[in-house]
This record gives C-alpha cells, structure tokens and sequence, in this order.
C-alpha cells in the first residue's frame, strides 16, 4: 500500500482555527459520498440510519466532537425524537457522516482545538 490515511480536517468558522484527524478509507468514504453528491447503489450504513431516523420521525439536529484523549476523539450526536433530546455516544466519522446526511451543524468544543495539533497556517489556540 501507499500509506497514505485519510484525514478529515474541522476548521472553526468563527475563527479559522483548523485541525485533522486520521480516519479509515471506508469512514472518508461514508462522508465524501453525500459531500459529492454521489448516491451508492445500496444504502451505506449512515444512509440506513437517517431513514430508520426518519421513519421514527427522529432528527439529527446536531453533532459535537466533545474532546480528545490520549490520541482519540470523542464525539456526541444529538438527536431530536418528539421534542425529547437524545445524545449519541458516537466516532466522530460517524457522526459527521450522519451529521453531513442530515445537514446539521458539526460543533467542536474549544477544549479539542486546544488539545489537537493545529495545521500550519491556522491561528493559535487561545490560552486563557
């Protein structure tokens, strides 16, 4: 093989802040799909689960990398069912997966930027 990895890169909109994270061929996959507008021709799994969330009108109203530890990300996925909040322990492939299916906004709590290695060019993390 190449060695090459996949990375999906998170940048903040409020101020730029960017960093990568590794993930699998078949998770780069399972986002790049929807981003390309490619439709498989069988469901992917993030696929399956945005219809089963729809028949059981459950929606994903929002997804969170909560933190990074010891070299892994942690991530939420929150959806609405009826008006009752429900949280997702979730990959955060898979969540942004779900996230970019759905069109939900992917949020990343500060503590991971300050944790992660941020790409060259990106702003510092702020210390306070």
């Amino acid at each position: 093989g190449t060695g090459l990895q996949p990375a999906l890169v998170l940048q903040g909109k409020r101020d730029r802040r960017s960093f990568a994270m590794s993930i699998g061929t078949a998770e780069a996959t399972g986002i790049a799909f929807p981003l390309e507008n490619r439709v498989p021709p069988r469901p992917l799994t993030h696929d399956l689960f945005l219809t089963l969330f729809g028949r059981l009108t459950v929606t994903v109203t929002r997804v969170i990398v909560t933190d990074l530890r010891e070299g892994i990300y942690y991530a939420t996925v929150i959806l609405d069912a009826g008006g009752r909040e429900i949280q997702l322990d979730s990959r955060p492939s898979d969540a942004i997966a779900l996230a970019v299916r759905a069109k939900a906004p992917v949020l990343v709590e500060d503590r991971v930027f300050d944790k992660s290695e941020l790409l060259p060019g990106a702003p510092p993390a702020p210390r306070i």
